[in-house]
């Protein structure tokens, strides 16, 4: 329905010209709906703000849950490599050297990453009074650290530089 001019008859029925009659009503009523558009549209840019603002909130939730799940397994890792390694050391000071050396070798297959298996093998060695193959596990240890800097202090090559020198001296000329 087409909406009536301002000299038109009033809609309404009253044979009033429609500006003198429901113009003033009928224009009130439009504002009031306007409005009540704007706020709803208003409401919805406001939800998509929260919305927006929460996403980065939720991706920081998410990433610091993801970290503190690293963290664990770290701390978990760390601690069956602690309990291997120093099972290792036990089972030297027990004499038992075979389960050791098998501790050790697991130790090595287990924990590539870290220089622990190498170390507990030339115990064994040592222990067995193999000083050659000591010393070259101890090399070995040497030639990881020199791998990985970032990860161990630099006296720790000079402790084993000294138990391969006292292990396995080099020939005098």
């Amino acid at each position: 329905m087409a909406k009536p001019r301002r000299n038109d008859p009033c809609h309404c029925g009253s044979g009033n010209k429609y500006k003198k009659c429901c113009l003033a009503k009928d224009e009130a009523a439009e504002r009031d709906s306007l409005v009540k558009a704007q706020a709803r549209r208003d409401q919805l840019t406001v939800a998509h703000r929260h919305e927006r603002a929460a996403a980065p909130v939720d991706e920081l939730m998410a990433e610091v849950a993801a970290r503190l799940g690293m963290a664990e397994e770290e701390d978990t890792y760390e601690d069956e490599l602690d309990a291997a390694s120093n099972a290792v050391v036990r089972l030297v000071r027990a004499a038992r050297l075979d389960e050791a050396e098998a501790a050790a070798r697991d130790l090595l297959v287990r924990f590539p990453d870290v220089h622990d298996g190498w170390d507990r093998l030339g115990m064994v060695h040592e222990a067995r009074g193999d000083s050659r193959q000591a010393a070259d596990c101890y090399r070995k240890v040497i030639d990881f650290i020199r791998q990985h800097p970032d990860d161990y202090d630099a006296g720790m090559i000079e402790q084993f530089a000294n138990l391969v020198e006292r292990l396995d001296p080099p020939a005098a000329t």
